[in-house]
């Protein structure tokens, strides 16, 4: 459980690394829209936020606050299997852009 969790943080700074660069470049739009409205008002509060939320999630992960639940563990699978696809995009319209 813990691996996932590492993985769903680092996911997170990536996509929060990944979908800065596509907006700044005007490549992709934010659909969330919570991060919508962090972005829009500074994009460093975006960075700093995306920073902060795994930070917290490793933090969790690393006093094993995270509950051993199977319910928890579907969401967390289900949840990094979806993350991943959603990086996969990113990447793609990152490079697609560049070259």
């Amino acid at each position: 459980m813990k691996i996932v969790c590492y993985y769903l943080a680092i996911l997170n700074l990536v996509d929060g690394i990944l979908t800065f660069i596509g907006l700044k470049l005007n490549v992709i739009g934010e659909a969330n829209v919570g991060m919508k409205m962090i972005y829009e008002a500074s994009p460093i509060y975006f960075l700093v936020v995306k920073f902060i939320l795994s930070a917290l999630l490793s933090a969790l992960c690393y006093y094993e606050k995270i509950p051993n639940r199977k319910g928890i563990k579907m969401i967390s699978f289900v949840g990094g299997f979806l993350y991943t696809c959603v990086m996969f995009l990113h990447v793609y319209w990152v490079v697609e852009f560049l070259y």
